[in-house]
C-alpha cells in the first residue's frame, strides 16, 4: 500500500492589522522575533502576492527594508522606487522617487536601493553614480539654506567667514578642530527643491574621485550594488567593472535648516578606498552582483566568478589602515561549499546575522545561520514519499533527506516552487523574507510555518 505524506506549502491569507500609514503596526498573525530551532518545517508563501496589477510593479530588481521598516522596491523599468508598507499597503508622500533621471536629465533605471538610519534613500543605476534622496527633508520641509558661516578654530582662536562648497569650508565643516560660531541662512526655493529632488550623492568620474582613487580608472567604474553600514558615516559599492568593494565616505557639504526648525548637515560622498580587490579566495572579489552589511560592520557580497559566491568579511582598523579579512572559509562554512550556487544575484543579513541567498537559477533561497551553517531553503516544495514509491524517472523533483517511520523509510523529495527568477531578497526585523522574482513583476513574501499563527486561513 502507498503511504505518501505530502506537506507541501500552501498559500496564507494574512488578516492584517489597521495601522498608521508613518509608523506601520506588525500584522499580529506573525510572531516577532523569528527563532531558528528545532520543529521549524518550511517556509511558507504570505499571500497575497504583491505584482503588476496590485501594486504597479513592472522590473522589480532590488529591495531595501529602511529602519521604520518601509519596504523600498527598486523598479528599473518603471523608473522608479516604489514604497510600501509590510502589509503591502502603498504608502503615500514619495512621489520624488517616481519618474527617477540621471545627472544629465535623461530616464534612469534604478538597479539597487538602500535606506540609512538618517532616511537617506541611496539608489544605483549602474553607472559610477550614487544619488540620495531623504524623506526627512521632504516629510518637513525646508525653510532656508546656509549661504556662509564663522568658523573657531579651537586650537589658535582665530575666526573666519567661510562659503559653502569652497575648499576651505569643507575642510572647517569636516574637521575636528574647528567649530561653527554663527550662520547665515537665506530661504532660496531652488535651492531647497534641488536639494529636496534625487541628486546626485557621489560621482566615480569627477575629478575629485579620480584624484583620490589612485590604483584605478575611477571613471570606468560600474556600481552593481549597494549597502549602507547601520550608523557609520559611509556606505559600501560593488564595483563590476574593476572587480572591487569601494568603500564611499560621507563629507558634510550644505546645512539646512528645515520648517520645524531643526538644523542637519547635507552630506555628499568622497572616495574613501578599496576594501577588496579582485581574486579567486575567499574575502576576493569576482563578478560581484550585490552587498549588505550587518548591525556590527560585518560585510556580505555575492558574486558570479570563480570560485566562491557568498563572503563575508570583517572590517578591522589599525591606526588609519582597514583591513578587510574573509570570516567565511572554505570546507569550514557550508556557505562557501563550492557548487553550492547558481548565479546568486543577492544576499541579505538580518539582525540576527542569519544569512539569505537569491540562488536565481535554482529558483530557491537558501538561508544560512550566523555560522554559515545552512538552515533550510525557500521557495521549494516538500513531500515524503515512501522509498519503495519513489521513481526517480517521472518524479520532477530529487531526493534530499530520508526518514523512518515505523520500520518504513520515507524520502523527502524537494520540487521547485513558483519562483521563476528570483534576483533579490531581503527580510524585515519579523523574519518575513521579501522575494523579487523579476520576470513575473512580482514580490512573493515567505514566513517560517513556526511564526505564523495557526487560526490563519489556508488555500490549497
Amino acid at each position: 500500500m502507498r503511504k505518501t505524506q505530502n506537506i507541501k506549502p500552501f498559500l496564507l491569507i494574512l488578516i492584517l492589522a489597521v495601522g498608521c500609514v508613518e509608523k506601520m503596526t506588525l500584522p499580529t498573525e506573525i510572531n516577532t522575533p523569528p527563532d531558528f530551532s528545532v520543529g521549524d518545517t518550511t517556509y511558507l508563501i504570505l499571500s497575497p502576492i504583491w505584482d503588476n496589477e496590485s501594486h504597479g510593479l513592472l522590473s522589480p530588481v532590488e529591495m531595501s527594508v529602511a529602519p521604520d521598516g518601509h519596504i523600498f522596491v527598486a523598479d528599473s523599468a518603471a523608473h522608479q522606487i516604489h514604497v510600501f508598507g509590510q502589509d503591502g499597503e502603498i504608502l503615500q508622500g514619495f512621489d520624488g522617487l517616481s519618474n527617477l533621471t540621471s545627472a544629465d536629465g535623461s530616464n534612469t533605471n534604478p538597479i539597487d536601493v538602500d535606506v540609512d538610519e538618517k532616511m537617506n534613500t541611496f539608489f544605483i543605476d549602474g553607472s559610477g553614480q550614487i544619488y540620495r534622496w531623504n524623506q526627512l527633508w521632504n516629510d518637513l520641509g525646508v525653510d532656508s539654506v546656509a549661504t556662509g558661516g564663522t568658523f573657531l578654530n579651537t586650537t589658535s582662536g582665530d575666526t573666519f567667514m567661510l562659503t559653502p562648497g569652497s575648499n576651505d569650508w569643507l575642510d572647517a565643516a569636516n574637521g575636528e578642530e574647528w567649530e561653527m560660531v554663527n550662520i547665515t541662512w537665506l530661504s532660496n526655493q531652488t535651492a531647497a527643491d534641488s536639494i529636496l529632488a534625487p541628486h546626485l550623492f557621489f560621482d566615480a568620474a569627477s575629478e575629485e574621485a579620480q584624484f583620490d582613487d589612485v590604483y584605478y580608472n575611477s571613471e570606468q567604474s560600474e556600481y552593481s550594488g549597494l549597502s549602507t553600514s547601520g550608523s557609520y558615516d559611509y556606505l559600501y559599492v560593488t564595483d563590476s567593472y574593476h572587480n572591487r568593494l569601494v568603500r564611499i565616505d560621507f563629507r558634510r557639504r550644505d546645512l539646512l535648516k528645515l520648517k520645524n526648525g531643526q538644523i542637519v548637515w547635507a552630506h555628499d560622498g568622497t572616495f574613501g578606498h578599496t576594501a577588496v580587490g579582485w581574486g579567486t579566495g575567499a574575502g576576493t572579489v569576482n563578478d560581484p552582483l550585490a552587498v549588505d552589511a550587518d548591525y556590527a560592520g560585518n560585510i556580505y557580497y555575492a558574486q558570479s566568478g570563480n570560485y566562491f559566491a557568498i563572503h563575508k568579511i570583517k572590517p578591522t582598523t589599525s591606526g588609519n589602515y582597514t583591513n578587510y579579512p574573509s570570516v567565511f572559509q572554505e570546507g569550514v562554512n557550508d556557505i562557501m561549499d563550492l557548487g553550492r550556487f547558481s548565479r546568486p544575484m543577492d544576499v541579505a543579513v538580518d539582525q540576527k546575522q542569519i544569512v539569505y541567498v537569491a540562488n536565481t537559477d535554482e529558483q530557491e533561497i537558501q538561508v544560512f545561520n550566523s555560522d554559515g551553517s545552512f538552515f533550510m531553503k525557500a521557495g521549494v516544495e516538500q513531500y515524503r514519499i515512501e522509498k519503495s514509491e519513489w521513481d526517480p524517472t517521472t518524479s520532477e523533483g530529487v531526493v534530499v533527506d530520508s526518514t523512518e517511520s515505523e520500520g518504513i523509510i520515507f524520502y523527502v523529495v524537494e520540487e521547485k516552487g513558483i519562483l521563476e527568477s528570483p534576483q533579490a531578497v531581503t527580510v524585515d526585523d519579523r523574519g518575513v523574507i521579501y522575494v523579487c522574482d523579476t520576470p513575473n513583476s512580482r514580490i512573493i513574501r515567505y514566513a517560517l510555518s513556526n511564526t505564523i499563527e495557526e487560526d490563519l486561513i489556508n488555500n490549497p
